[in-house]
């Protein structure tokens, strides 16, 4: 029992240690997929977690559609790579596209390089370009709304007018019969005697 309670205490630092090594060369990104619009723009971001360590390298990779394996980006004038570190113990891989095109649809992921010749990765962000809009679209569909409204205040009249003329009276209604009394008016009459003289 001792030999194992021992054995144990020996594992744990070294347990330790390489779970410390594990959190202090990894790469955390999302896995997503993103769809840009084509002539828009796309900002990718991964978090390089070193715990100050030296000597690692690290860039985005592409992988085309329908094609196998990822080739490294290249910074270029639509292509812009940056890294900004957030703690002494990470830094944030940062990769800007520009005017957007087809060629641009595929994954994307970070990948890093440790001494020791040991990588790591973060998760694939795939990226559709969508097709772009049209130029006169936002035109047509403004004018389009300006004349859905118009139509729209135009009938509101129109259906205020044919209410009025279905609740309004065409022949007013004849004045009420006076009701008639119960008792004559002649009866209560008294016919006058006359005197014979």
């Amino acid at each position: 029992m001792k030999r194992a309670y021992r054995c144990s205490l020996t594992l744990l630092p070294f347990l330790c240690i390489l779970k410390v090594c594990e959190l202090c060369s990894s790469v955390r990104a999302s896995r997503a997929t993103k769809f840009v619009a084509e002539g828009g723009s796309l900002q990718l971001s991964c978090e390089v977690q070193h715990c100050g360590l030296a000597g690692w390298t690290g860039g985005w990779v592409f992988q085309e559609l329908d094609t196998v394996g990822f080739t490294s980006l290249i910074p270029s004038e639509r292509i812009e790579m940056s890294r900004s570190s957030s703690t002494a113990n990470s830094t944030h891989l940062l990769v800007h596209i520009h005017n957007i095109n087809q060629s641009d649809a595929g994954a994307y992921r970070c990948l890093i390089s440790w001494p020791q010749n040991i990588t790591s990765s973060g998760h694939v962000t795939y990226v559709n370009v969508t097709a772009a809009a049209a130029a006169d679209s936002s035109g047509r569909s403004l004018s389009h709304r300006v004349l859905l409204c118009f139509g729209a205040l135009m009938c509101f009249p129109v259906v205020l007018g044919f209410v009025w003329c279905l609740t309004r009276d065409h022949h007013p209604p004849s004045p009420p019969v006076p009701p008639r009394p119960r008792t004559s008016f002649a009866a209560r009459v008294k016919p006058k005697k006359e005197k014979l003289q």
